[in-house]
């Protein structure tokens, strides 16, 4: 019983992380209709932009967190007023392509400047918290935290702001929300930054825990659109439970058999989901 509760404590650390690298994607889907590949390079950048961040300046990562936010945040918008913005009402066909497209440009142009080099850092969150018989690392309570922070951050953009009511309405029926007076072209362009600053966010936090390489973002992106499909598209709460879900069901099955076990059964469990439930947990365009 009690490694039970362990496995879950450690799910549930590993699944609020899962849950801002899905709410990126999720956001850009839902506003857009683009299935955004790009996001795995996001979730490099901030992984490289926090690894040098900390060997070249000693700063804390926590540093880099808010450094990655705001170079994704700043890709992003340009990349989606640049580019994504030709495609956006076009055949979802099209904007697929050209995100898988810019995804392969991407890696292509991090693996040239960076190599392939595994990297890593002491990130400096040694100890932990005895919980009774339980016991939950220093880093591992940190990472929630940030993920935590950043979710909640997300819930009050989309809820307490005018654009972030704008980015739910184009949500919910994008020519309705057209002819209420929203701007689309404004409303994707924030959507696609946030969803590029969520998941650089998520990759600095990654760099915590994990090496980084030009594969890092790669490693996570099936993984996010598990949580997506499973939690529902739009929808933050979802994300959260989809992730927290699937973090449960990794930790758990990499420790009865191996991590290469562990990424087969959330696999499965995406095929699954596509054909009994598409819709989610949550169903399409909730945000809440």
């Amino acid at each position: 019983m009690v490694l039970a509760f362990q496995l879950a404590l450690d799910g549930i650390a590993l699944g609020v992380l899962l849950a801002v690298v899905a709410l990126g994607l999720s956001l850009v889907f839902g506003v857009m209709g683009v299935v955004n590949f790009l996001h795995a390079e996001f979730v490099t950048i901030g992984g490289y932009v926090t690894y040098f961040l900390v060997i070249n300046t000693g700063a804390s990562p926590l540093v880099g967190v808010l450094l990655s936010l705001v170079a994704g945040l700043v890709l992003g918008f340009a990349l989606q007023r640049l580019v994504l913005a030709r495609v956006t009402d076009r055949p979802p066909l099209d904007g697929l392509l050209v995100t898988y497209g810019l995804s392969l440009v991407g890696l292509g142009l991090i693996t040239y400047f960076f190599t392939g080099d595994y990297r890593s850092y002491a990130a400096g969150f040694g100890g932990g918290l005895d919980l009774g018989p339980l016991y939950l690392s220093t880093r591992d309570l940190v990472s929630a935290l940030i993920c935590v922070v950043l979710l909640g951050g997300t819930i009050l953009l989309l809820h307490r702001t005018r654009v972030g009511s704008a980015m739910r309405a184009a949500a919910q029926h994008r020519e309705a929300a057209a002819a209420c007076g929203v701007n689309l072209r404004a409303v994707d362009a924030v959507s696609f930054a946030v969803g590029g600053a969520l998941g650089a966010a998520a990759g600095a936090v990654l760099s915590t825990q994990f090496v980084t390489t030009p594969e890092l973002g790669h490693q996570w992106l099936l993984i996010g659109f598990v949580v997506v499909v499973l939690g529902g598209v739009g929808s933050v709460s979802g994300a959260l439970l989809g992730g927290v879900a699937i973090g449960i069901v990794q930790v758990s099955f990499g420790y009865l058999w191996d991590d290469s076990w562990a990424r087969l059964v959330v696999y499965l469990l995406l095929f699954t989901l596509l054909l009994v439930r598409p819709s989610g947990l949550r169903g399409k365009a909730q945000t809440a």
